[in-house]
Formats: structure tokens, sequence, C-alpha cells
């Protein structure tokens, strides 16, 4: 009763409001429909940690969905594993009118493996709902209710979690006995939190109201940096029985070592006489590590395994070493094991992952950040990373899935908050040499292609592809209206500038256009850029999430009946952003072209974006020009 009466007291005018809502969707607000797939009408979460190892989360949350765009966002996913446990759940589908057509509860509900497309083991299991609508739009209520046995993991509070989510009305109540000390990460609230107070708690309780929609602009930043968000995080934790308490990273790096990764490095006498012989002949601690690395590589695979202390915990190395095969953490552990045999230290680091760079948040140590495992290894002047889960990857590269980005490194002094390298425009770069020729309106030749950096990534999915797959992945790369392929070859160098070099012979039918006695040819043949950014009025920084350079060199063999008179052509563009320089003149019988683009990583004003945009058009004018060619 206790529990009733102060839930009661919490919430009476906000449950008041909810029951009194109108959700016919006339009554939304125009400016909250403007941009918007999906309006959040009414949310309210409700935390209460009892103690660490009893943890209360109540949501109640009602999505309007305006058109199929938004569908996704009334997909209700309900995990729980040995740590979780969903105590209720319930729901409601109405109209466009705000009138119940359907009740929802538990066993409408769909109860599968938490399991994703990599995962060949995991504790975790998922209750999910998906509406499927005939009309739009309509509005999905649900109310459940998880009883959480770890405060590790909070649940964070990001009502406006994307730029077409608009929210009506959201609260997040953290409640928690009076001498619980916690940590608490707020980004972009509207308002700082209110405190109240009951017998046993204290509150503090976070509101949003009538926030639109965002008109997603081109070249931003991640838009959950942009988005509202509370994170909270008690000084005292437990998980999965572990217990320990941080307020910094360096605390949080220490408690993962010694409750999730101390003991983990158990190979055997064997192991190690193995490990001794094949690195017998190197001479450095790196040479000794290059060919361990590629032991891990020949030896193990990667497979995604979320079970143990909450998907969080390694498998011994002696595991991988047995079965051959480990997740993101397993593998890196393992390969720690491997370079410890030989006295080489190294660094089990947690990193958030992507191609859209996404720093841990440095002042605020908290388990939520970090989705992947890498490893480093300090050797004196020269840090090498390693990226563990690929068969593939060169020694020392670790491409656009971790670069330049904050990460923890877990060691028995506690963490370390280190900054994985960055490839710049100048690393990041594609040069191509091609020499063809023109018969008819047709060209056929040869194209070798340098890619370095992370243009090297970019185009992995072609050169581990089978030879039937090759041509048809080349033809999207290259996207050219009658492209064909043929004697295509791939080779890594993987040295300390790791690149990859495509070797290729093509044929493009019909490039040529006849009009009025002269033949139309593209000026740019297989670099056009195309996308200009559409909206003239900035809102938000300008954000490079990566720079690049592109250099294009062809030469095009031209035939008897071309006139070889053409007057030399040569445009220069720049800006803060980016440079561009294109040249084409005929020299004998050989039309020669080069054009070179870089953009630069950064974040730029808002004031420069005009100059920015300006720069892509002419660009992409140039870019999409056509040499004009008197014929004989």
């Amino acid at each position: 009763m206790k529990f009733l009466w102060i839930f009661l007291l919490l919430f009476g005018t906000l449950m008041s409001r909810a029951q009194s809502l109108n959700y016919a969707v006339e009554s939304v607000p125009q400016a909250l429909k403007s941009r918007a797939a999906v309006t959040i009408r009414n949310e309210s979460v409700y935390i209460e940690m009892r103690a660490a190892h009893d943890v209360l989360q109540k949501v109640k949350r009602a999505i309007t969905v305006y058109n199929r765009n938004g569908d996704n966002y009334a997909y209700i996913p309900l995990y729980y594993d040995k740590s979780a446990t969903i105590k209720s759940v319930k729901g409601t589908i109405y109209d466009a009118d705000g009138s119940p057509i359907r009740k929802i509860n538990h066993k409408d509900f769909t109860d599968v493996s938490a399991a994703d497309g990599f995962s060949m083991f995991s504790d975790t299991r998922l209750k999910y709902y998906q509406y499927h609508a005939i009309t739009y739009p309509y509005t999905i209520e649900v109310e459940y209710e998880i009883q959480h046995k770890q405060n590790l993991a909070i649940p964070a509070w990001n009502p406006n979690f994307s730029p077409e989510v608009s929210v009506e009305q959201s609260t997040y109540i953290f409640a928690a006995p009076a001498g619980a000390a916690v940590r608490t990460y707020t980004q972009n609230v509207p308002a700082a939190a209110s405190v109240s107070h009951t017998d046993k708690f204290v509150l503090h309780k976070w509101e949003a109201t009538n926030i639109p929609a965002v008109k997603e602009e081109s070249y931003t930043r991640n838009f959950r940096e942009r988005s509202i968000s509370v994170y909270i995080v008690p000084q005292e934790v437990s998980y999965y029985g572990r217990k320990g308490a941080f307020d910094d990273w360096q605390g949080f790096g220490k408690w993962v070592y010694e409750n999730l990764l101390q003991g983990k490095q158990d190979l055997n006498e064997t192991v190690r006489n193995n490990v001794l012989q094949l690195t017998k002949d190197c001479t450095t601690d790196k040479e000794k590590a290059k060919v361990l690395y590629r032991y891990l590589q020949e030896k193990t695979r990667y497979i995604s395994i979320q079970v143990g202390i909450g998907g969080l915990e390694p498998f011994k190395a002696s595991d991988v070493d047995r079965y051959g095969y480990g997740d993101c953490k397993a593998l890196v552990n393992y390969m720690q094991n491997l370079l410890a045999l030989v006295d080489i230290p190294s660094y089990y680091c947690i990193v958030e992952a992507g191609n859209l760079k996404q720093d841990l948040k440095a002042d605020f140590a908290n388990v939520q950040d970090g989705n992947h495992i890498i490893l480093c290894i300090p050797f004196e002047q020269d840090t090498t990373w390693l990226e563990c889960t690929s068969q593939e990857m060169p020694f020392g590269f670790l491409g656009n899935f971790t670069d330049d980005r904050l990460v923890l490194a877990c060691t028995p002094q506690g963490g370390k908050v280190l900054r994985t390298p960055a490839y710049t425009h100048l690393e990041n770069k594609q040069v191509r040499i091609g020499k063809l020729k023109l018969v008819n309106t047709d060209l056929k030749g040869r194209l070798v292609t340098k890619f370095y950096g992370t243009q090297y990534n970019n185009h992995a999915d072609v050169l581990h592809a089978n030879n039937t797959e090759k041509p048809k992945l080349l033809a999207k790369h290259y996207d050219i209206n009658n492209i064909s392929f043929s004697d295509i070859a791939y080779k890594e160098v993987k040295d300390d500038s790791p690149h990859l070099v495509e070797n290729l012979s093509l044929s493009i039918s019909n490039i040529g256009l006849h009009s009025n006695k002269r033949l139309m040819l593209p000026s740019s043949l297989f670099n056009t850029f195309t996308t200009i950014p559409r909206y003239d009025d900035r809102q938000q920084q300008v954000y490079i999430n990566r720079g690049f350079t592109d250099e294009d060199h062809i030469e095009i063999e031209l035939p008897d009946d071309i006139n070889k008179q053409m007057v030399p052509t040569e445009k220069e563009f720049s800006c803060p952003m980016g440079e561009y320089r294109f040249t084409a003149a005929i020299e004998g019988n050989t039309l020669r072209c080069s054009r070179t683009l870089v953009i630069k990583q950064g974040v730029y004003d808002p004031a420069q974006y005009a100059s920015f945009q300006e720069f892509l058009r002419s660009v992409s004018q140039t870019d999409r020009g056509r040499f004009s060619l008197e014929l004989l």
C-alpha cells in the first residue's frame, strides 16, 4: 500500500491528464505534426531504485503514427534475461478519432531469442509486438513494468530519439533512497530536474513538452548528440552479483578488469611453446605482434556471443583456443593472452563502433557507452591498434568502424581514456589511372585504382566477393550505364600504409552521343559528384565526419574521325571544406583528363555553409559536363 500511495502522489496530475487526454489526431498541434512520422502524445518513465539489486521500471507511452514511415516506432520490444523480468504489459490501439479499436495483452507478444544474425549464443530473450496497420493515422498506447536485478545499466531517457519524432509530453522520474549517491548526465534538457522527497525516496523529475520534429540537414553530427537525454549511474553498483563503486572512467575500467577480465587469460604451456616457436626469428616486439595477429586471423573466426555476465564478460582464452571462435571480447582477450606469452603488454579497449564517429562521454563513466572491443598495443613511440574480429584486416589498421574516437582502456591500474588514430583527407585517398580507347561511341580499356585509408574499407566487399558477384558489385560502385568488366584482379598491400589495388578491364557501350556532327562525351567518367545539400537556411553546424581525396587521371585514345583541336579546360574551386581541380586537353591523338576532389574533415560554422553548398554545386556542374568533339 505504501508504494501505491507514493505512486499516486507522484503521478496524480500526470495520470489524470493521461486519462483525459484526447488521442484524436486532430488534437495534435500542427507544429508537432510538421515533418513528423510520429508524435509521442504521452510518456511517463518511472525508475525506482530500492537497492542495487532491486530496480523497478514502469513505462506508459502513447505514440501517434501518421503514415507507414512511422510503423517502426510503434514496434514494442521488451528484453529480458536472468537480471530482468517482465512483470506486466498491456496496451490499446486507437483510431484517428481517438476511439479504442483493439486491446493488447501479454498473449499478443511474440517471445523469441534475442540473438541477432551475428549471435551464436545469447542469454537474452525478446518479447515484441508489431501492429500491422491497414489505415493511418493510429495511436498505440502501451504500459509495462520490468523488474531489474542490477543497477549498473539504469534505463536512460531519450524522448526525441529521432529527428522525425515530435514530443507532446514526456516525463522521467528517478527515485532512490536518500543515502544513495548517483551521478547524472543530462543533454539538451529543457529545464533542470525538480526534486521532491518522500519518507523513503528522493525523486528527480525531468519533463519535455511540445518538442517538434526537426528538418534533418546534410553534413550534421549524429542526431543523438542533439536530442534530449538523461543518464543515471549509481556510485555503488551491482551487476549479476558483482558489486563495485566508481565515479569516473579510471574506476570503471578497474571494475571491468577485476570483475570481468581477471582470470580469463589461461592459455597453457603447449600454446606458450607454440607461440615461442612462431616468434623465435622475430627481432622486435612489433614483428612478434604481427606474427601473432596473423596467427589469430588464421586460427579464429568471429561470432557474436551474448551470454555470461550480461554479455559483457569474455570467454576464457583457452575456450577460444579450443573452439576456434569468439566474439569481439573473447578474441581481444585471446590476442592479449598470446601477446602476454612473449611479454608484450596490451589494453582491452571499449569503443562505440560505427561509421559515424561517436566518443565515449569523456566526463561521465557509464556502461551504456561502447558496443565493441578492440586492442591497443602501447609500443614505445608507436602505439598500435588491432581489430581482432577480422580475418583480413591489415595489422595496425582500424578503418572506418572505430577510427578517431575516445575509447576506454581497461588495465589493472584502472581505466585510461585514449583516442584511436584518425585518418585524414590525405590518408583516405583514391588514385585512379585509366587508359581507354574510343571506338565509335564505345569506350574500352583498363583502369588501375589504389584505395588508401578508409577508402580501402569502402571496397572490401568487392575484394572478398566471389568471381560471380564481383562484376555485380563493381557495377554498383561505378554506376555507369552499359558498363561491363573483365579480367578483374585485386591486390592487398598490407605494409605500413595498407592499401588495395584494383586492376580491371572494362567496356562502356554508347557512352558517346552524336549531335549535329559532334560527339558528346562525359568529362568525368568514373567520379561524378551529384549530391547537393537541399536546404539553404542552415541551422546546424556543418560536420564532415571523414575527409578524403579522390584523384582520377584518364587518357582516352581518339579515333581518326575526331578533330583533335580543342580548347584546353582548367577549372579550380575551393572553400574552407574542400578543393577541386579539373583539367582536360588533347595532346596528339590522346584526350587527357585529370580530376582532384578534396573534402576536409571538421566542424564548420553555419555561416560557412553557403560557400560549401556553392562549392559542391560547381563541382557537380563540372563533373556532369560533356566534351563536344567535332566529327570529321
